[in-house]
């Protein structure tokens, strides 16, 4: 047993504090994990949307007027009207997607506080024992 600063070093207390670090690792390894994986959603999400808005803009629908319907072209093509082709803008516009995962920020400030609320809760503990 070893004194630091008038702490006593303890077998029991580095390992307690070993698993403190471990667990916490694996708590933002976890964190980071999901962020990660919600953001690769939201992107494939994203890209499947735009896959389908070129398939559909690559392929406009050809309607016949009227007149190409009776037959007044004399060489037999059907005329297309150009403003039932191009697409409209509201078609075109791809909606923003919703934003998920944890907000690291908020995660950081909750942890400070817990930390913060337990050393002031054994401080005082520490200072009714003497």
């Amino acid at each position: 047993m070893a004194i630091l600063r008038g702490w006593r070093l303890t077998r029991r207390g580095v390992l307690f504090f070993a698993g403190v670090l471990i667990l916490a690792g694996l708590l933002f390894g976890a964190i980071y994990f999901v962020h990660e994986r919600a953001e690769q959603a939201r992107r494939a999400e994203a890209v499947k949307i735009a896959e389908q808005n070129l398939e559909d803009q690559s392929q406009p629908a050809t309607e016949t007027t009227p007149a190409a319907e009776e037959g007044s072209n004399s060489n037999g093509a059907v005329a297309v009207n150009e403003s039932e082709v191009t697409p409209s803008n509201e078609e075109a516009m791809v909606p923003e997607l919703p934003a998920t995962g944890a907000d690291l920020q908020s995660l950081f400030i909750v942890t400070i506080l817990a930390l913060g609320s337990a050393f002031y809760i054994t401080s005082r503990r520490a200072v009714r024992d003497l």
